[in-house]
């Protein structure tokens, strides 16, 4: 008698934490259409099961047809689809945590194959689709094994790998802001401008610097500000109007209230307190 036996490596995809599939989006035309889509803080994978078209996404046109699959990070801004071909469908797979990479590298730009390496994907695919339309028994779960499947798949037989939510990143990028905060409180500062800086797309800012600091961007800005304010007004003879200036704020009386949010005083009751003792 012969026995085959392997003790099976839990790898996980050599990830530190598991994936999560929030989001499928089944995109049917049946006639030439474009439709604009968000840009959601997370990766998405983007498959045409048939017809043809082109993604549109800032400079980039990429010319689609059926077998086509994209990826994206997830600091991306919105894109559109557009079907030139009767009976077009296009599959966007939304996958929570994840960071594609090619050759070690985060790419920034779609990352496009324009055949898949075997016909599994679209069967992984088909079966995600089928699930999601009949809604059967734990169907989620079953949604997000399969797609755990597509992704083992894509690192056995391209050169892209997957990794978790790249905390490291992630949090070496919410420091690198937390210091332009710090150094440049005193200037006009929207998500915008922290966007650029850190070439972030700015919800997923957000997120990952409310995660890592309990308080959003703008939020800790402010705190930043009264923080300064507070040494202003105990170690100078500045009006709160100048204070204001110097910190900031767009306006004294957006100083003043939000100054009064934070203490449960006004700048000048604050003033006088420290005067005082």
């Amino acid at each position: 008698m012969k026995q085959l036996r392997h003790t099976i490596q839990h790898h996980n995809l050599h990830m530190q934490a598991p994936v999560r599939l929030s989001h499928i989006n089944l995109y049917h035309c049946d006639t030439p259409t474009s439709d604009i889509f968000p840009g959601h803080p997370y990766a998405k994978l983007i498959f045409v099961q048939r017809g043809s078209g082109c993604l549109h996404y800032e400079n980039y046109h990429i010319p689609v047809e059926s077998g086509t699959l994209i990826l994206m990070n997830p600091e991306r801004q919105k894109f559109s689809i557009q079907a030139d071909e009767n009976l077009t469908d296009i599959v966007i797979l939304g996958i929570e945590y994840l960071y594609f990479l090619h050759r070690d590298k985060v790419f920034e730009q779609p990352f496009v194959l324009r055949q898949c390496p075997s016909d599994s994907y679209r069967l992984f695919i088909s079966k995600i689709v089928e699930e999601m339309q009949t809604q059967g028994a734990s169907f989620e779960d079953v949604c997000g094994h399969y797609t755990e499947l597509l992704l083992i798949f894509l690192q056995r037989d391209t050169d892209i790998h997957c990794t978790s939510f790249m905390e490291d990143k992630s949090s070496q990028d919410c420091q690198n802001i937390k210091k332009y905060l710090d150094e440049h409180y005193a200037d006009n500062i929207t998500l915008d401008t922290l966007s650029e800086e850190s070439g972030m797309n700015k919800y997923y800012l957000v997120h990952s610097f409310t995660k890592k600091y309990i308080r959003s961007p703008i939020s800790y800005l402010n705190e930043k500000r009264i923080d300064e304010s507070k040494k202003l007004l105990e170690n100078t003879d500045y009006s709160i109007a100048e204070i204001s200036k110097l910190i900031g704020f767009s306006s004294q009386s957006y100083f003043s209230q939000s100054f009064k949010k934070k203490t449960l005083m006004t700048p000048n009751e604050y003033r006088r307190s420290v005067k005082k003792s």
